[in-house]
């Protein structure tokens, strides 16, 4: 990991995100790219175009301050890492995807607002959006997270990725804070009976072995969560074991309608306290090819 995006709107957490990205880029030795995109005025708003050509040069001057003075707070807590800073214009998920991409971008780190659901991350967001865009991994910063450094990283998967681009963003996290990775397999009660039970036990001993014989000197532990509802599985797991990251897989977003479909946890689960790592399956080669079967 040599190169960390933090996008960000001058808000409170997106501090706390980027403060965050100064730890992991302190660990890794990375680069930083601090990054605020400028929404287009509505176009119903009319202006003569003097008037509006101003506004646009005081506000991009006024951005740009701001990002120089969250620059400068940065460094003040890392003075030894470097960042880089840029303030663009147009829709912020297409230009944060364009700008990751036109500068080789490991990772991405950014906040949340307010009390996002893992469903509204991965389906209706602006960190949806942008998770949706990028090729890049996103870690997304709960507004009301206290920042610490993770020593357990929840891994949430159900067909046994094996993909070392999907898996990398996990491992080098769990390498840089000597993190144990927890694989959970959530197995819906109401679905699967005892055969396909025990053949999903069995996947996982296989797949936990698999995993420690790719990236030795990880600690894996592994367990099948029952239940009905994915949110409240998940959450409970992470609560019972204090772990400070969620990561997952994301799949196409008609694959997360169907997880989601029929849950009444519109807001809850993991919406406040620990951060999510969203690695976009979509957006890589042969990928979609092997979609898990619901």
């Amino acid at each position: 990991m040599k190169r960390i995006l933090i996008p960000t709107d001058f808000s409170e957490n997106a501090l706390k995100a980027a403060l965050y990205a100064g730890v992991v880029a302190r660990k890794a030795n990375a680069a930083l790219y601090l990054v605020h995109v400028i929404e287009p005025v509505d176009e119903k708003i009319h202006q003569p175009f003097p008037l509006h050509e101003k506004y646009l040069k005081e506000t991009l001057h006024m951005r740009m301050r701001e990002v120089e003075s969250v620059k400068t707070i940065i460094l003040n807590s890392h003075p030894e890492i470097t960042i880089e800073t840029a303030v663009l214009s147009g829709d912020i998920s297409a230009t944060i995807a364009e700008f990751s991409g036109n500068n080789d971008i490991d990772m991405i780190i950014m906040g949340t607002k307010g009390a996002t659901g893992l469903k509204e991350l991965l389906i209706g967001s602006v960190t949806s959006k942008v998770i949706g865009h990028s090729k890049f991994p996103v870690l997304a910063i709960p507004v009301d997270y206290q920042p610490e450094e993770p020593d357990g990283i929840l891994f949430a998967t159900n067909h046994f990725e094996k993909s070392n681009i999907l898996l990398t963003p996990v491992i080098e996290l769990a390498k840089l804070f000597f993190a144990k990775i927890y694989v959970i397999i959530f197995v819906d009660k109401e679905k699967k009976g005892a055969v396909e039970y025990m053949s999903d036990t069995r996947s996982l001993y296989n797949y936990l072995d698999y995993l420690r014989k790719t990236f030795p000197g990880v600690i894996f532990q592994g367990e099948l969560l029952e239940g009905k509802d994915f949110e409240d599985a998940v959450n409970a797991y992470e609560e019972k074991n204090k772990l400070d990251i969620v990561s997952m897989i994301t799949y196409p977003k008609g694959f997360w309608e169907k997880i989601f479909k029929g849950s009444e946890t519109k807001k809850m689960a993991i919406h406040s306290h620990i951060p999510v790592l969203a690695i976009p399956a979509g957006n890589i080669p042969g990928a979609e090819e092997s979609l898990p079967m619901l």
